[in-house]
């Protein structure tokens, strides 16, 4: 029934309160729904938009926040504490030459200029579409014959991880059944993955990984490419297989190790501040990006100074690729150093029968001794020698594009480029970058918007027993909730004791205190009982809810006794009036009761943390505790196993609205 009546709403003041009235209810709606959407997109979301706490996805309707998104999943810069540049967003930095204060796309996304015009080339396709095609598919097919698998890396840091994973898992999986002569068909994959683990720790000497899940590369993403004397481990069967893993990977899915990179990372560490570079050196440079690699020395004094140092001083050792004319010189150089043969296999544990049969193929070899004498070696070479000898990516792509279009007239005219040479072309990574979007941007869109939620369901059903533990330990505590306390509200109101009220008053004394005062006595009772990492640790101590037995006491008091007279009569004993006649009265409260303990089971973290220090008996919220330790660095992934969780919640309240209503008002009306 309305509280005004249709003649009552037609005077000022009813209708002014029913408009302040609906108002405020609007506001309140919007600022429950607003947060939850925000939490929505900010778990589809990236480096690039996390912090932006949109209400929406924006990168839905434009176009440029999701080349933006692109761009920054391929070049994904995790900033340390320290501040650091990353190591991808350099690679970024020396192919876009990014503003000098851009030092991160986090920065990018903060200064409101950058976003007063088009980012880069977006928007390039409408004049160069055809361009930037060719362009695309000339590098894939450089790429596809550029064996130098060590002089590139991976990009898309998220997804190739996936990929790597899956090519171990499929490379072990095959030399598992090889090596052991046995069909997949005849081992269940628990099995077939156990021995495949196995055997990738026994090959690459390491402890053994709980899931291919785990598997990262973080070792080969940290080596120091850029210092002069670090040679390649290439005797590791680990970077064995991650080379292989990178050679098979899609030419725009890596990018190489070019010159122009380790050119810039030289001129950030040795040139000085940018004012200085720019009073010494006459240019009108914005950033240290704008300064290209001169191939032959220059004729500024401060850049041909920079340029000695970097030749001379800087330049890694593991990129000089000597010819074969030099095999000999080399193993004139290896005799002279081991004085013999024999003493020679005795270091590098070989057995050459004559110096002839040492290897050599111009690149560092695999060997660990062999590559100290190869980097002494090289040491011990003339500058000039060395620098006519460099080996990096630019050189051959020149290369490469000079067979295929013969002069460099063919190749502006194909490129819509003005080089005056084919000395002046850089491995063009941002207009492949850009090409690459325009290809894939669906497939991209439909990436931002389900891989957080894909990958963290992926880590939630390896957790072993995470789903199992959650589940049982819901059900054991519904059963408990639908059968102790029924049972203690039906026998304090049924039969009347002297000491009920005092039971009912130490029942409800124990809702006087936070369920964390009770923890450490509890947790020290079920020490002594031997009961930790059971699920009777998780579900005792919540058995019976002294509010549920007082709301069914309440309910039960309130039913006629008469009706308890008429069961007797008819010749019902306690069980059957307790199941056939009560239960059935209460549902709503009962519903009510097991949706509040649904949600305390399910979402408990702390007592289940607590009791619980087997990872075995971990449940599904001790699980999200612990992605969120390891996934620190992509908040935006740790925002996406929250929605994941709030699924199941969401869905009771969704089907379950009007038990909630019928179990809050049936009490208060009663």
């Amino acid at each position: 029934m309305s509280l005004l009546t249709k003649v009552g709403r037609k005077s000022w003041p009813a209708a002014s309160f029913l408009v302040v009235t609906y108002a405020i209810l609007l506001a309140g709606a919007i600022s429950m729904v607003i947060p939850f959407m925000t939490m929505l997109t900010s778990s589809v979301s990236n480096e690039w938009d996390y912090e932006k706490f949109h209400a929406w996805p924006v990168y839905l309707i434009d176009r440029q926040e999701r080349y933006m998104k692109f761009l920054t999943e391929k070049y994904l810069d995790i900033q340390g504490a320290d501040g650091r540049i990353d190591r991808d967003f350099r690679i970024f930095a020396a192919a876009y030459q990014p503003k000098p204060w851009h030092l991160s796309f986090r920065v990018m996304r903060e200064d409101e200029d950058f976003h007063d015009e088009s980012p880069f080339l977006f928007g390039s396709e409408a004049t160069r579409g055809k361009e930037l095609a060719l362009i695309r598919q000339d590098y894939l097919a450089w790429m596809a014959q550029y064996d130098h698998p060590l002089q590139t890396l991976p990009m898309f840091a998220r997804f190739v991880r996936i990929a790597y994973q899956d090519h171990m898992r499929d490379l072990y999986t095959r030399r598992y059944l090889d090596e052991n002569n046995l069909e997949a068909d005849h081992l269940t994959t628990e099995a077939l993955e156990s021995g495949a683990l196995a055997l990738m720790a026994e090959t690459w000497d390491e402890a053994r990984f709980k899931h291919f899940f785990f598997v990262e590369m973080g070792n080969e993403g940290s080596y120091p490419y850029h210092l002069r004397i670090w040679m390649p481990p290439l005797n590791q069967k680990r970077l064995q297989d991650y080379l292989h893993f990178v050679d098979q990977l899609p030419g725009d899915w890596k990018v190489p190790i070019t010159v122009r990179q380790l050119w810039l990372r030289h001129l950030d560490n040795a040139a000085g501040s940018l004012d200085a570079f720019r009073e010494e050196t006459g240019l009108a440079v914005d950033s240290y990006a704008e300064v290209p690699y001169p191939d032959s020395r220059p004729d500024n004094p401060r850049l041909a100074e920079l340029w000695d140092t970097f030749l001379h001083d800087k330049w890694p050792l593991w990129m000089i690729e000597l010819p074969a004319d030099m095999a000999g010189d080399y193993r004139d150089y290896l005799q002279r150093r081991t004085g013999d043969l024999d003493r020679f296999n005795r270091m590098v544990n070989a057995a050459y029968t004559s110096w002839r049969e040492v290897p050599f193929d111009g690149r560092p070899p695999v060997s660990p001794l062999e590559r100290n004498f190869w980097r002494d070696y090289l040491a011990q070479l003339s500058d000039d020698l060395l620098i006519a000898n460099r080996s990096y990516p630019e050189l051959d792509y020149r290369r490469f594009l000079q067979e295929r279009y013969g002069d460099v007239a063919a190749l502006n005219s194909a490129y819509g480029w003005n080089a005056a040479s084919f000395q002046q072309v850089e491995i063009p990574l941002a207009e492949v970058d850009y090409a690459q979007f325009l290809e894939t941007e669906g497939w991209w869109l439909r990436q931002f918007l389900t891989f957080n939620f894909r990958r963290v369901f992926t880590y939630m059903a390896i957790q072993g027993r995470a789903v199992w533990n959650t589940l049982i330990l819901v059900v054991l505590s519904l059963i408990a909730c639908l059968t102790v306390n029924p049972l203690a509200a039906y026998a304090l109101s049924r039969f009347q004791m002297k000491s009920s009220q005092k039971i009912l008053l130490f029942l409800l004394a124990t809702m006087a205190f936070p369920h964390e005062v009770a923890m450490i006595p509890n947790f020290l009772l079920l020490r002594e009982l031997g009961m930790l990492n059971t699920f009777s640790a998780l579900v005792l101590p919540g058995l019976a809810n002294g509010f549920g037995i007082f709301l069914l006491k309440g309910f039960f008091d309130s039913l006629p006794s008469e009706l308890y007279e008429a069961a007797t009569i008819d010749g019902a004993n306690e069980i059957t009036i307790f199941t056939r006649i009560s239960l059935p009265l209460c549902k709503p409260i009962l519903a009510y009761q097991a949706l509040l303990t649904f949600i305390a089971a399910y979402g408990g973290f702390m007592w289940a943390f607590l009791v619980c220090q087997d990872q075995h008996m971990w449940t599904l919220m001790v699980w999200i505790y612990q992605y969120q330790q390891a996934a620190g660095s992509y908040p935006y992934m740790v925002m996406a196993a929250f929605v994941l969780a709030s699924i199941p919640t969401l869905i009771v309240f969704l089907f379950c609205q009007k038990i909630i209503l019928r179990g809050i008002i049936i009490p208060t009306m009663k």
